[in-house]
This record gives structure tokens, C-alpha cells and sequence, in this order.
């Protein structure tokens, strides 16, 4: 069933932290006297941090961040759920949440990206310090106006169409505690995906913006030309962002998949086989060699290229301390 949800993805939507998500939706937040209780500017709504509930006096209702989830949307627990592990959702929603639509309408209303917080520095503080992302291609990424910091100081990573007019956005919060939210700006279009321009005849393809930030860090800190190859972020696993980045890229020979290292990161790549053996859904691997490109699975360590990156980093710091003494 489309609408099914199994309990590791409820627990998973349990984790999301409460206060962070209401923030995303543009709410805004005071304490009171004691930090653990935080209330709505203006509202009647009220969060208690410690056990990531909440309670809106106004109408006598409360419960956890599903629940809030289903109220704030007029979603049904199952699309709940769901948009909070990070997953399509195929009914349409309210105008303050970020879903990506699975199909892409004829005619489009326009993308409007969220307000710009006046600096940067906590979204470069968190890809920087938290996520180990060069600096200098955070820097870069954000003089290209492809990485901002909103009003809600949550990461911004924007993608352009081929007139350079912005496209595709996702939104990341810099909130390090619990299960941080993440989505897409309403109208987002997938073809117009998240890049770092190369030069090269090769591309590497990721579903986030952060892994692909994080591959090219890894490219620097082996001694190699971070700015030499593509890389591109779909956004997920749909691939409507390869195709158009290849339209647009006839050099292109070499295609590294760089997806997640889990289940549905390989379940894409790979032939799905009817069981007399025949094909009954064909896998990027085979489908873009058919093509006519070189095709190559660049699998991370652990299940992605940040996770990777990170543990790269944590191995490193013992041994500068030690250099120390």
C-alpha cells in the first residue's frame, strides 16, 4: 500500500526534533522564564523541549511531532510520517512546507526562495565546523549564490535552470540535536539540480547537496583538483536532474553514481528481474549505459560521503594532537 508506514519510520519521524520543525514553517519562538518551555510569538502554542511535545491552549489540543505535524498540514498520519523521514509525499500540501513533487506540471508555478538572513555565519559555521566541508568550497559555493543562510538560519543549497534563473532549492536546519528537519521549497523542480561545475568529461551523481560538497573536500584532501570533475545532487534518487544536467553537458562520457550506501541508494541503480529472469524495471547502471556512457559505481564506506568525510576528520584529529606534544 502507497500509504503504508512501518514502525523504524515512525520511530525515525519520532526523533525529528518538534521545535526545529515548527521553526521551518516559519514559526517563531520566546522563552518564558524556564528554557525547556518555549512559546509561539503572537500564539497560544506552547513546546516543552525536553519531551518534544506540544499544547495549544486556544483549541485544548496537543501531542507529539506527528501529531503536530498533522494538525499544522491537514495531513493524515501516514503522510506525516513520511514527510517527516523525508520521503514524497503525493498529495499536495500547504503553502509553508517543502515537498517535492513526483511529477512535474506543464505549467509550473514559479519557485520563490525563502528570505536571506543578513550574514552567513551559522550556516558556514555547521558545513565547516559540524559537517567538515572545506571552507573554501563553502566559500566559493556561496560567492555562486548556490549555498545562503535563510531568516531561520537553516541552510539554503539552490539549483539553477540553463539561463542561470533558480530552479530547485532544498533547505537544511544547522540544528546539530535529534533528527534535524530537511526539505524542499515549494515548486521546486528536480530537473535543476544542486552543482559543482567541472571541467572535466566526468560527473559524479549524489542525492544530497552536502555529500557532494563532502566527495569534493575528500577530492582536496587526496591532492587532487577539487574543481575538475562535475558533481551534481538530485535531490533523492529520481534521476530528472541527471537527464537534464546531460542535455545541457554533451562532454560528458563518464558517469560516477555516488548515491547513499542503503538500501534504496542501490536499489536504483541496480536491474529489478521478473522471475523468469527478464527485466522488469531497468537500473540507472544499465540504463545510461545503454546510453552510450561509462558507467561506475563510486560506493562510500559508510552510507554516505559526509558520514565518510566526518570519520576521515574524527581519524585525523588524534594524530595532529599527538604532532602537538
Amino acid at each position: 500500500m502507497a500509504d503504508y508506514v512501518s514502525k523504524d519510520m515512525i520511530n525515525k519521524a519520532m526523533q525529528v526534533d518538534l521545535l526545529e520543525y515548527a521553526k521551518s514553517l516559519g514559526m517563531e519562538f520566546e522563552t518564558r522564564g524556564s528554557n525547556n518551555t518555549l512559546y509561539q510569538k503572537g500564539h497560544s502554542l506552547n513546546i516543552t523541549r525536553s519531551k518534544n511535545m506540544y499544547y495549544r491552549f486556544s483549541t485544548g489540543t496537543g501531542g507529539n511531532v506527528i501529531n503536530f505535524a498533522m494538525e499544522q498540514n491537514g495531513w493524515t498520519f501516514q503522510q506525516a510520517v513520511r514527510a517527516l523521514c523525508g520521503e514524497e509525499i503525493q498529495k499536495s500540501v500547504p503553502k509553508q512546507t517543502y515537498t517535492p513533487a513526483k511529477q512535474i506540471p506543464e505549467h509550473k508555478e514559479k519557485m520563490i526562495l525563502p528570505k536571506a538572513n543578513s550574514d552567513a555565519h551559522r550556516a558556514f559555521a555547521y558545513l565547516v565546523k559540524t559537517r567538515h566541508i572545506d571552507s573554501q568550497i563553502v566559500s566559493q559555493l556561496m560567492r555562486e549564490h548556490k549555498i545562503y543562510e535563510n531568516d531561520k538560519h537553516s541552510c539554503v543549497f539552490v539549483g539553477y535552470d540553463k539561463n542561470g534563473q533558480e530552479g530547485y532549492a532544498s533547505i537544511r536546519s544547522t540544528y546539530t540535536m535529534g533528527n534535524s528537519y530537511r526539505g524542499e521549497v515549494k515548486n521546486s523542480d528536480k530537473r535543476h539540480c544542486f552543482t559543482l561545475n567541472g571541467k572535466s568529461d566526468s560527473v559524479y551523481v549524489f542525492e544530497a547537496p552536502i555529500d557532494a560538497m563532502s566527495h569534493a573536500t575528500l577530492t582536496k584532501i587526496g591532492g587532487w583538483d577539487w574543481q575538475d570533475d562535475w558533481r551534481i545532487a538530485l535531490g533523492g534518487v529520481s534521476d530528472l536532474g541527471l537527464e537534464q544536467f546531460l542535455k545541457q553537458h554533451p562532454e560528458i562520457k563518464n558517469i560516477h553514481f555516488a548515491t547513499d550506501n542503503d538500501e534504496q541508494g542501490k536499489k536504483v541503480l541496480e536491474n529489478v528481474y521478473n522471475t523468469d529472469g527478464t527485466i522488469k524495471k531497468v537500473g540507472y547502471m544499465q540504463k545510461y549505459k545503454d546510453k552510450g556512457y561509462e558507467v561506475f559505481r563510486e560506493e562510500p564506506t559508510h552510507k554516505d560521503f559526509n558520514e565518510d568525510l566526518c570519520a576521515f576528520m574524527e581519524e585525523q584529529t588524534p594524530i595532529q594532537e599527538d604532532m602537538s606534544l
